[in-house]
This record gives structure tokens, C-alpha cells and sequence, in this order.
């Protein structure tokens, strides 16, 4: 079995999340990694398998590496990935792809050019999301007639980098966060977005940054489907998703909710023990369709029809390392792969159209849309 070389450009949350999950898929293995800081290299300076770099194009021209797990900030995204990319090494992007559109042709010109691939961190991979798009495919309870989906979390709460917080350069929740979202809704809704209609706030006293928005999209068949996210941290969504996050395990201190009927007293006996991972939850999403509503549970999917309630498993979720194996799928393999530089690019577009549309408080119309497949 070919072995594929990863480096890591980005030693952050991001870049040691992949760190964590390599362990579960033995065909990549650790190779490299790339960072400016010489605390976050010192870890990884004892390990003789690992090389060490504290330039990413270093890392980039090096031949330890097969390919790059790009997750370094937001506003580097184009310049690494172009470093990877221009010296033959395949990409992984850590969301959103870029700050701009011309910045996402950039990317998909150096890949292709290269002859590489370019895929980017996304959670319309996730498990729940992978079997709700089966669902709708099945046809068995018709076409999708809405979505929504809503997050709430303390976000801006946390320690924030400075760049982090300056919309320019990639950072409030609408470029920090909502990647997450659009994905898993163009995921659910074929991926063609026609239209967006939203507004942004400012509202936290530390912060002038985007803090929270809500957004309205029509897909091209005229689905439509609401987006919310509020990232000031009083509510929690954790409360009403059995106190699990988007890592899938419960977080000790989110209160379970309070049952209020017979069902949802079975579920708030669901609640999973600390350490224990279950599918990962990115605030709440429910999908309508003709004959039927979609959620998620702790272990897979709630699927409601003629008044009756049945849950559907869904496969364990790897988190990084289940793109871990769709980069060695893509590389070694040949296989096509699901969020790609083209994709990214049609999600970032959603983005920045959140941004305008609360600007200029008028509906926009998109341009760079492409089919979920």
C-alpha cells in the first residue's frame, strides 16, 4: 500500500486536529510540518520522521512531502495553497477557501495547471450529512421543500487572534463559521444557490466585527432554505443537540433540555457520556420534504413520516481523518471526491454574498454555482 507524505502548514487548532486524527488512517502518515512560531515546532523537533520548517514554501518545495493540510489563517489560504500547488503537491484547505473569488481562481488555476488535487475541509462530508443526501436521493419521501438551520455558540467569547476578528481579512462568523453552514445546506439543497437575502450585527462591546447573521437562500429549483448563526455566547445550541458539538462529544458543562413530552424525555436519556464521540452537530438542521422531516441524532438520523418516528445510523464520524482518507481516495486512488477547489469556491461566493447583501440590504444574485454530485 502506497503511503501518502502529508506536511501541515499551520500548527494552530486546525493543523493539530489533523495531528490528532492521522492515527486512525494508516495510509498517510505525518511527514512535515511548517510554522513561523519555534514554540509550536518544538513538540515535533525530537521526532526523526517529521521535518520541521519554519517557511511553508520550504515545506512546499520540499520532497518530504506528497501533499499539504493547508491551515494557516484565513488570508493566507491563496498563497500557501499556490505555494503546494505550484511545487506538485495536492491540497487540503481548511475553510473558507479565500477571502475573494479571484483569490479561489488562483487556487483551482494552480492545481489544475499543476495537475494536482485541491480539496477543501468541509462538513458536508460529515456522516449525518452524507445519509440525509442519500435519503433525498432515495426519493422515498419526495423533493426537499425547505431547510433551516441554526447555530448558536460563544464564538466571540473565546481568544481571538486580531486577524480573526477584522472582516477583511477573512475573520468574523460569517467567513469564520458560516463556510460550515453554507456547505451543509448546499449539500442538502443540490448545490445550486440562485439567490441570497441577509443581514449581519455587530453587537459584541469588545468586538466590531461580524458577531452574528441571518440569511435567506433560494436555491435554482426554488428551495428555500434559512441560515442563522449567533456567535455572542449566552444561548448555547448545545442545550437542545444532547450537549454535543460539532467534534461530536458532549460538552460537560451544556445542560440537557428539559423534556416536555413523552418523546423527548426518551431522548434526553441519549445524552452521551463525556469522552464518548457520537455524529457531530453544527447547531441544528432540519430538512423538509414532501412527505417528510429529517434531523439528526446523537448516533445518526430521526426521520419523521406519517407520524411515526424511525432512526437511521449513520457510519462513525472520523472528523479530519475522513478527509484524510477522501485526499488519499483522490491522490492515490484516482477517485473523484465531494468539496473540491470548485466547490469551495461557489460556497465562499454564498459567503461574500451575505456580506453584500446586508451592505447593501437588497436580495444578490449568484454566478458561481455548481451541483452537489
Amino acid at each position: 500500500m502506497t503511503a501518502l507524505k502529508l506536511g501541515i502548514a499551520g500548527l494552530g487548532n486546525a493543523g493539530r486536529a489533523v495531528i490528532r486524527d492521522l492515527t486512525a488512517v494508516p495510509n498517510v502518515a505525518l511527514a512535515a510540518v511548517a510554522d513561523l512560531r519555534r514554540e509550536a515546532l518544538a513538540p515535533h523537533r525530537s521526532n526523526p520522521v517529521v521535518a520541521t520548517f519554519d517557511s511553508i514554501d520550504a515545506m512546499c518545495r520540499s520532497d518530504a512531502v506528497d501533499a499539504v493540510w493547508i491551515a494557516t489563517p484565513n488570508e493566507f489560504h491563496a498563497e500557501h495553497t499556490i505555494a503546494a500547488a505550484t511545487n506538485g503537491k495536492h491540497v487540503v484547505c481548511e475553510k473558507p477557501m479565500a477571502v475573494s473569488l479571484e483569490q479561489c481562481d488562483r487556487m483551482i488555476e494552480a492545481a489544475e495547471s499543476s495537475d494536482v488535487r485541491l480539496l477543501l475541509h468541509s462538513k458536508a462530508g460529515d456522516p449525518p450529512v452524507e445519509k440525509i443526501r442519500e435519503l433525498i436521493g432515495a426519493g422515498r419521501l419526495g423533493r426537499v421543500i425547505q431547510i433551516g438551520t441554526w447555530n448558536y455558540k460563544s464564538w466571540l467569547d473565546l481568544p481571538r487572534l486580531p486577524a480573526e476578528l477584522d472582516t477583511s481579512q477573512g475573520g468574523g462568523v460569517v467567513f469564520r463559521q458560516g463556510a460550515h453552514q453554507i456547505d451543509i445546506v448546499r449539500a442538502l439543497g443540490g448545490g445550486v444557490v440562485k439567490s441570497v437575502r441577509a443581514a449581519t450585527g455587530r453587537w459584541h462591546p469588545r468586538s466590531d466585527t461580524e458577531g452574528n447573521y441571518t440569511a435567506f437562500l433560494e436555491f435554482a429549483d426554488g428551495t428555500p432554505a434559512v441560515l442563522v448563526f449567533n456567535g455572542y455566547g449566552r444561548f448555547d445550541m448545545a442545550e437542545i443537540t444532547w450537549g454535543i458539538g460539532e467534534s461530536g462529544f458532549a460538552r460537560a458543562e451544556s445542560p440537557p433540555a428539559t423534556p416536555s413530552s413523552p418523546a423527548s424525555r426518551a431522548e434526553s436519556t441519549e445524552r452521551p457520556r463525556a469522552g464518548v464521540r457520537r455524529q457531530p452537530f453544527f447547531g441544528l438542521t432540519i430538512v423538509s420534504l414532501e412527505n417528510g422531516d429529517i434531523r439528526q441524532s446523537p448516533d445518526g438520523l430521526y426521520v419523521y413520516s406519517e407520524k411515526k418516528r424511525e432512526e437511521i445510523p449513520c457510519p462513525p464520524f472520523l472528523d479530519r481523518a475522513g478527509e484524510l482518507k477522501r485526499l488519499y481516495e483522490a491522490v492515490v486512488e484516482s477517485r473523484r471526491v465531494f468539496a473540491d477547489g470548485r466547490w469551495g469556491k461557489a460556497t465562499l461566493e454564498v459567503a461574500l454574498a451575505i456580506l453584500q447583501s446586508s451592505r447593501e440590504k437588497r436580495e444578490i444574485e449568484l454566478k458561481h454555482q455548481l451541483a452537489a454530485k
